[in-house]
């Protein structure tokens, strides 16, 4: 029992001088604030007027460069690859061979189902007279119609499944991916190849449901990519969805147009400007990017009002390079700070710097 007071006494007394370490601490800070404030009264800070500017009604939207015509080719039979005759990187025109597959065993049951075909139809033919001169019944007859029918089923199964055992480009393309080589066991429904048409490409970008209401199947886009800088691909809007994602946005196909729009490659990141019907323009009140000083989804500017700061929540539209659109929280005239935020609290005297 005296060992457990003494335990207990022991806590409160490491608890006891957490608090008075903490307190100290605290003062001290609160002392070095304060000196900091004597020495350096105000905080040196770059500042900008915001200004009004004409917003073009241009939608600007980031996206992905795919391929309008990509095909993925499916084994349809089992069995072993004997040979490849074309590999990833490939250009292969529609129909190419591009593998083999064992087909040994198909050749001789469509063989046989042939032999089998022959008999049913010289049957069929037999019976038919029969038939006619009364020697068989009509009912036997229709047997061996219906014999000679599951027979050219047979063949013509067989037929597809000898077809299949050879693989072949279903387009004019590159084969972008090969999943087999010579001795790989193939089943049905593996995937065997991928490919991907060049000549025909298109940027996918997404919307937001503000925004797609302003885009028209027709509308013209200029795309840009930062691999390529100073170049400018054209383009048309092909197809709008109609269904938003989780986050609201719609997916657009832009489709293009331009003669050198081989120079791109499926995959590249693009930026495209999308000329939307309505071509006037608005008036919005700009700020510099610099000035935000918490993120773009909680906006926050300080605003310098007789040599003080002060902070001020703002609401935003459109992202324009280094500026972006104020819908509220400044008026045109307002001083915002672009430098310095840093050492700045709410009420804190600034001096001007630029």
């Amino acid at each position: 029992m005296v060992r457990k007071i003494i335990n207990i006494l022991i806590v409160i007394a490491v608890i006891g001088l957490l608090v008075w370490k903490l307190a100290a601490n605290k003062e001290e800070i609160d002392q070095i604030a304060t000196r900091s404030l004597l020495v350096n009264p105000t905080v040196p800070v770059q500042v900008e007027q915001v200004g009004v500017q004409g917003i073009s009604s241009d939608i600007h939207v980031d996206g992905r460069i795919q391929a309008t015509n990509e095909v993925v080719l499916y084994s349809k039979v089992q069995g072993i690859v004997l040979n490849k005759y074309k590999k990833a990187g490939d250009y292969v025109n529609k129909g190419t061979v591009i593998a083999q597959v064992e087909n040994s065993v198909v050749k001789e049951s469509l063989s046989f189902a042939r032999m089998n075909l022959a008999n049913a139809e010289t049957d069929v033919e037999r019976y038919k007279k029969l038939a006619e001169a009364g020697a068989v019944t009509q009912r036997e007859y229709e047997a061996i119609l219906i014999t000679c029918r599951e027979t050219q089923r047979a063949v013509t199964e067989l037929q597809d499944q000898l077809n299949n055992t050879t693989l072949v480009s279903p387009i004019n393309g590159i084969l972008e991916t090969d999943y087999f080589e010579e001795g790989t066991l193939l089943s049905i429904g593996s995937q065997v190849a991928d490919f991907v048409d060049p000549s025909q490409l298109k940027a996918v970008v997404n919307i937001t449901e503000k925004d797609v209401y302003q885009v028209q199947k027709g509308d013209k886009a200029i795309l840009t990519t930062d691999i390529l800088p100073g170049q400018e691909f054209a383009g048309v809007v092909d197809v709008i969805g109609s269904k938003g994602n989780s986050l609201l946005n719609y997916q657009l196909e832009i489709k293009l147009t331009g003669s050198d729009a081989s120079t791109l490659k499926a995959g590249m990141y693009v930026s495209a400007q999308i000329a939307t019907r309505e071509t006037a323009t608005s008036t919005k009140i700009m700020v510099n990017r610099k000035a935000i000083i918490e993120s773009l989804k909680n906006p926050e500017v300080y605003v310098v009002r007789d040599n003080k700061a002060y902070k001020q929540k703002i609401t935003i539209g459109k992202v324009l390079d280094n500026y972006i659109t104020v819908n509220s929280g400044l008026k045109e005239g307002d001083i915002v700070v672009v430098a310095g935020q840093i050492n700045l609290v709410n009420g804190r005297a600034v001096d001007i710097k630029n």
